[in-house]
């Protein structure tokens, strides 16, 4: 019932949370013995405590392990239809092309952390995870990202224009409301005011 559950629900190479698995009729102890038993005989594999995930064949090179970026990923952004976090920092920066700078340390703000700011390992690879200003959830998660690059936007380009047109659409596409803007803006510090007033973002707002 377990692996039918699994198949039914998971592609080959995608992280599989247990505490995500709900099925009528099973107890977590018994989902936990039932996952045990398919690990051992190789019909899923271990990420980590937690963490599982059906293998995935490579031609070059056998079965192909989880990314530690896309554990990352479901771990702490979004996983099953629920947004609960969104990279930040330098990472966002680069991702928007704003900067060229690759962080060592990706940084994500996610619901998924209770300290104010932590670094955790997944895989061979170290995070750096902060605590959202509020609730990260399906309808706010792109204006609080955009508020967090905001805070710090000095820091990652020294070509302002190409800045100002790269967050002006990144505005545009996903249709950013002043509304959602001034619901949120209150959560960052004072300088996110100054940002928007000296990248001249005021009429972008859709």
């Amino acid at each position: 019932m377990l692996f039918e559950y699994i198949k039914e629900n998971y592609a080959p190479g995608e992280p599989i949370f247990l505490q995500d698995i709900k099925i009528d009729g099973m107890s977590d102890a018994n989902i936990r013995q039932r996952i045990k038993k398919l690990t051992e005989t190789g019909e899923v594999n271990r990420y980590e405590q937690g963490i599982y995930y059906i293998p995935r064949i490579s031609r070059l090179n056998g079965t192909a392990v989880l990314a530690p970026d896309v554990v990352a990923r479901y771990k702490y952004i979004s996983r099953m239809g629920r947004i609960m976090g969104y990279y930040a920092g330098y990472t966002l920066a680069n991702k928007m092309g704003i900067s060229m700078q690759v962080p060592v340390k990706e940084e994500i703000v996610s619901n998924n952390m209770a300290a104010i700011v932590r670094e955790v390992s997944v895989g061979d690879r170290v995070y750096v995870v902060r605590k959202p200003p509020t609730e990260v959830n399906e309808t706010n998660h792109i204006v609080l990202q955009l508020l967090e690059l905001l805070k710090n936007i000095d820091e990652y380009s020294d070509d302002k224009q190409d800045t100002r047109e790269r967050v002006a659409d990144f505005i545009r596409q996903f249709q950013i409301t002043r509304d959602a803007v001034d619901q949120y803006i209150s959560y960052f510090p004072l300088k996110v005011y100054k940002s928007i007033y000296e990248m001249r973002l005021e009429n972008v707002f859709a």
